[in-house]
């Protein structure tokens, strides 16, 4: 089963409801873009940013069950299985702090989110073909262009990620027909 933007809300309502901590949740991945409205956009994963985070752990994972989700996940996972994965340095190319954007409050849990400039900064890294769709998405829904991409691009945390999404910045631009 995949998460809609639907379902995303009902799922952060039923962790929201369930925790009894305070808890703020740093989303990367698709699963803002999907809460903001890409549409015919779904994911089976919830990736939340562990540094820019703040929960009780075992609170949070007890909220996760509550929501049918399974929490961070470390093996093998069924095609079906929705779950939640903790992201640490190194895995995605995120500098290590940066403002974040409130995105919603459901009970106790608070959902933030990078830059969306940024994200689409960390997605060059890889470029599979749904980053390039997320990537002209967050272009087109907030307005930003190719400097502002660059710079993004300069603030990711090695010479690889920087290197290989500079590389890979044509695609999106050849998307988004733009040359510069």
């Amino acid at each position: 089963m995949a998460l809609d933007r639907e379902r995303l809300r009902e799922v952060f309502a039923t962790i929201g409801n369930a925790l009894l901590h305070p808890t703020t949740i740093c989303l990367i991945g698709s699963s803002p873009s999907i809460f903001l409205g890409q549409a015919a956009r779904q994911t089976q994963d919830i990736d939340i940013w562990q540094p820019m985070s703040a929960s009780d752990e075992g609170d949070f994972a007890q909220a996760c069950r509550a929501a049918q989700l399974i929490y961070d996940p470390q093996g093998e996972i069924s095609p079906d299985d929705v779950y939640i994965q903790i992201v640490r340095p190194g895995i995605v190319a995120l500098p290590r702090s940066f403002e974040t954007e409130i995105l919603a409050r459901f009970g106790r849990l608070t959902l933030v989110m990078p830059p969306p400039v940024l994200i689409a900064a960390a997605k060059l890294t890889r470029a599979s073909d749904t980053d390039v769709q997320d990537i002209v998405w967050w272009m087109r829904a907030r307005r930003f262009g190719m400097p502002e991409l660059e710079s993004a691009i300069k603030s990711l945390p090695t010479r690889e990620n920087r290197e290989t999404a500079f590389d890979n910045l044509i695609v999106a631009a050849l998307v988004l027909g733009d040359k510069t």
